[in-house]
């Protein structure tokens, strides 16, 4: 008799525990969906790294749009639209291109940025805050962000030279009427 009523319990433990976990994930999956990073809402700040030791945060570049690149020298597709990015920093006032290092050292991303002479900023995303607030799930990933902090597109994918230039004049602000 002691034996079942210790099976009992035991059974009863594991479904409560298996039903607490199921309940868990749901309250996740929908806490993921009301977070999502959508056209429209404000863009995910973030802190990070730069090559040269200093922190920086999403916000800093307020009032310029921002063409925020996710990318690794894994990535072939990554490697193919770095120049093209790299040729379009700077060329367009008010616009600001930041490339986001997903998950290499320091060393490796400036290796890469010293081997393919980029000057834009890339930014060291070590930890993975940045692919988690931004819900990275494969690279290249790119996102406007328009001169008041929201997002104007998110583009999975390589970039070509017209997308650069395009996405750009999209997130350059407009001057303001009178």
């Amino acid at each position: 008799m002691e034996r079942v009523l210790r099976s009992s319990w035991t059974r009863a433990l594991m479904l409560v525990l298996i039903l607490f976990a199921i309940g868990y994930a749901v309250f996740q999956s929908q806490a993921d969906r009301r977070e999502e990073v959508e056209a429209g809402k404000k863009a995910p700040d973030f802190a990070l790294t730069n090559l040269q030791g200093q922190t920086v945060r999403l916000s800093d570049y307020g009032g310029t749009g921002v063409l925020l690149n996710f990318w690794a020298s894994w990535c072939d597709p990554c490697v193919n639209e770095m120049p093209l990015l790299n040729e379009a920093y700077g060329r367009l006032p008010g616009v600001e291109i930041v490339a986001v290092n997903m998950g290499e050292t320091k060393e490796r991303a400036s290796e890469f940025a010293d081997r393919h002479h980029l000057k834009l900023p890339i930014l060291l995303d070590t930890q993975g805050e940045a692919k988690k607030r931004y819900k990275i799930s494969g690279l290249p990933a790119t996102f406007l962000v328009d001169d008041k902090g929201r997002i104007v597109q998110k583009f999975s994918g390589e970039l070509n030279r017209s997308d650069v230039i395009n996405f750009m004049e999209r997130i350059r602000p407009k001057p303001e009427r009178n």
